[in-house]
């Protein structure tokens, strides 16, 4: 069991850090972006790419990944969203271009592997991991990746707070987001802030891509199916909270793999091919209960109305 939370707590910082770039892209455009899992795709391929040709070791792949990543969605955004959104393009519109976009990055990132195959003559282009190696603290061995990816969504959510909360440049960015009518009006460039917020989305799925071929194998469709997970993720969330979308990659992320590691045992005997299903019904049972997320739950309302019935018993 010690390693089934082990590794959770790896899968769920992935979530995180994907779920987290999702809800800033949708906080400024207000749509789905379904091109974001393939910026996580990329930064797989840059370190990959390293390190075969060149030896370097995946974790030092982190900044470029980050940079490549964040270019990449900052270029779609100035070239693609923002036009459409300043010509009235409403959602249906935005979502099909988005749509359109994660087709033609994939499509790039399945020519890159084939290119790289011939050229190179190595066949695992089209499907490769990384080894792993173990850190022991104290007794309990735990895989290398797995403390990067923990110290790094760590590291990211600080960071995103107290850029948020103690910048001017965050404090702005906050106030685009939930108003950018009254945020122009005050003086804020609500397009820099704009631009800010989707290079760090896509910097923050290229880091995601570093992760995944330590847990399984990589493949140019791989974003694609993390993708789906980040959007349980976000939407269980909140969908417009940074803060949910953390909470939601961690429930998503434990659910499951805790989910499938029971299901697949006596006395239930389920094939692992059901695991894509679980994340979606932890967002269906979330959205039941709570049908604006878990950010959406009015906890001073929940406590007023507590106060007021033991008022009321006295």
């Amino acid at each position: 069991m010690y390693e089934v939370l082990v590794d959770a707590l790896a899968y769920s910082d992935i979530l995180v850090l994907l779920s987290i770039g999702i809800t800033l892209t949708y906080m400024t455009v207000k749509v789905p972006n379904f091109a974001h899992g393939d910026y996580a795709s990329i930064g797989a391929y840059i370190a990959f790419t390293l390190n075969l040709l060149y030896g370097i070791d995946p974790f030092l792949s982190l900044p470029l990944a980050f940079l490549v990543s964040g270019l990449i969605s900052l270029a779609l955004y100035l070239f693609v969203f923002k036009p459409l959104s300043e010509r009235g393009a409403n959602i249906v519109t935005l979502m099909v271009a988005s749509i359109a976009l994660e087709l033609i990055l994939r499509s790039i990132i399945n020519i890159y592997a084939d290119v790289m195959t011939l050229s190179t003559k190595v066949p695992i282009f089209r499907g490769f991991i990384f080894s792993d190696t173990t850190v022991n603290i104290g007794n309990i061995a735990i895989p290398l990746s797995t403390l990067a990816a923990t110290i790094t969504a760590i590291l990211v959510v600080v960071s995103l707070h107290l850029f948020l909360t103690k910048t001017r440049f965050g404090i702005a960015m906050r106030a685009s987001i939930e108003n950018p009518d009254l945020a122009k009006v005050l003086g804020i460039n609500v397009d820099l802030v704009y631009s800010v917020s989707w290079f760090i989305a896509g910097g923050l799925a290229g880091i995601v891509g570093i992760f995944i071929p330590f847990r399984i194998t990589a493949n140019p469709q791989i974003g694609w199916d993390l993708l789906l997970r980040g959007f349980s993720s976000s939407v269980v969330g909140g969908l417009t909270s940074i803060y949910g979308a953390i909470i939601g990659g961690l429930l998503i992320g434990t659910a499951e793999i805790i989910g499938i590691y029971f299901l697949s045992r006596p006395p239930f005997y389920l094939s692992t091919a059901f695991r894509p299903s679980i994340p979606f019904l932890t967002l269906i049972i979330t959205l039941l209960i709570i049908p604006k997320g878990i950010t959406g739950i009015d906890f001073n309302g929940i406590l007023r109305r507590k106060k007021g019935e033991e008022d009321g018993n006295n």
